[in-house]
């Protein structure tokens, strides 16, 4: 893992699980929108550590623990440990929505024939029930990941600002006298 800081990973973590806690739409939470950039500054061992430890803190939080965490927590990290090749230099808010796009889609296709196996569910009902929920995971993940991970890189992980002058809110922000 390259030059990794351990305050910004940590407060990355929290952030990803905690905003993932009040879940006001099912499937759309922000841990792609957060992997993308943590795993493009720091590399593909610490995407898949983000990604997974996320996934399985969360599940642990929540009381949701089963064998579920695994199938789930290993495709994740697997999506961070693969975006850090994928994004390298890639700069573009379209970068970041194409990975999270055929991420997602890979994702919901390895956790729903999983789910399916686990719950011995046919294979046509698996795929029928999980369409609507890979569209609503779709317009989730590739929006965030298109809006928020840009930023957090940027703003968080490269160091680089918007605003050279630091405020938030630019020249809005200054009382005029």
């Amino acid at each position: 893992m390259r030059g990794v800081n351990a305050l910004k990973f940590a407060g990355g973590l929290a952030a990803a699980i905690l905003l993932r806690l009040p879940q006001a739409v099912p499937n759309v939470e922000p841990v792609m929108a957060f992997v993308l950039p943590y795993s493009k500054a720091y590399g593909a061992l610490a995407g898949f550590a983000f990604a997974f430890i996320s996934v399985l803190s969360f599940d642990f939080i929540s009381g949701r623990v089963g064998v579920w965490t695994l199938y789930t927590a290993v495709p994740y990290g697997l999506i961070g440990l693969f975006a850090a090749k994928y994004l390298g230099s890639r700069e573009k808010r379209s970068s970041y929505a194409a990975y999270a796009a055929g991420a997602t889609i890979a994702y919901d296709a390895v956790t729903a024939f999983m789910f399916g196996l686990q719950f011995n569910q046919p294979l046509w009902l698996t795929f029928v029930g999980q369409v609507p929920f890979t569209l609503v995971h779709l317009a989730g993940n590739i929006s965030l990941s298109a809006v928020v991970s840009p930023l957090i890189y940027r703003r968080v992980l490269a160091g680089k600002q918007e605003n050279p002058s630091g405020d938030v809110f630019g020249n809005a922000s200054k009382v005029v006298h």
